[in-house]
């Protein structure tokens, strides 16, 4: 693939927010167009100030009235300066937001070796080999899928061990958050090893 075909299919935009006196460079790297939640998204990763508390100001707009509009359509393009709004977690809320944060980006980089382990096998059954012809490739994939739903197993118990406190609304809906996206990819990888063992 050529750095033209690269950069054609993917959509990347650098952007500044401003928060009272910080400032965040954010970047999105996606393979469509961005939309404001994209950025509140990482915005909320980078500010700490979550996605429902931000108030996001370009040029007179509020751009986070319309979470799922387009950026492009508000005329935000590279280099162009966001103001946020918004109040910032503290003290232990913001610790265990933090912790969250890293563990939902753990899982994600799990999704990202599930969505791989599905497309090869997929490859193989496509490819119509017998068992015996891809005996390597799949105890390879089974291993690598048995890895995955342990390493979920393992950050399911940390964050089911995480003390949140009934007062740190963000942080328990950050958690309720990611328990619902760990037994989601735990299902996911159950079924991929159910489909490989019996391949």
């Amino acid at each position: 693939m050529s750095n033209s075909e690269i950069k054609s299919r993917y959509h990347i935009l650098h952007v500044e927010v401003q928060h009272g006196s910080d400032r965040f460079d954010i970047h999105l790297h996606l393979e469509r167009p961005p939309v404001v939640r994209d950025l509140m998204m990482e915005v909320e990763k980078k500010a700490r100030v979550t996605a429902h508390n931000q108030q996001l100001v370009f040029r007179g707009q509020r751009i986070h009235q319309t979470p799922d509009k387009e950026l492009e359509k508000f005329g935000i393009f590279n280099g162009n300066h966001i103001m946020l709004i918004g109040e910032k977690l503290s003290g232990k809320e913001d610790d265990n937001f933090r912790r969250l944060l890293s563990v939902e980006k753990d899982v994600k980089l799990i999704d990202d070796v599930l969505e791989l382990v599905c497309r090869d096998f997929e490859n193989i059954k496509q490819s119509q080999q017998t068992r015996n012809q891809c005996d390597h490739i799949l105890n390879d994939l089974k291993s690598r899928g048995e890895r995955c739903r342990s390493d979920l197993q393992t950050f399911e118990s940390i964050v089911r061990n995480l003390n949140v406190g009934s007062n740190e609304q963000d942080a328990l809906r950050k958690k309720k958050e990611i328990a619902g996206l760990i037994e989601d990819r735990l299902d996911i990888s159950k079924n991929i090893l159910s489909a490989i063992s019996s391949y």
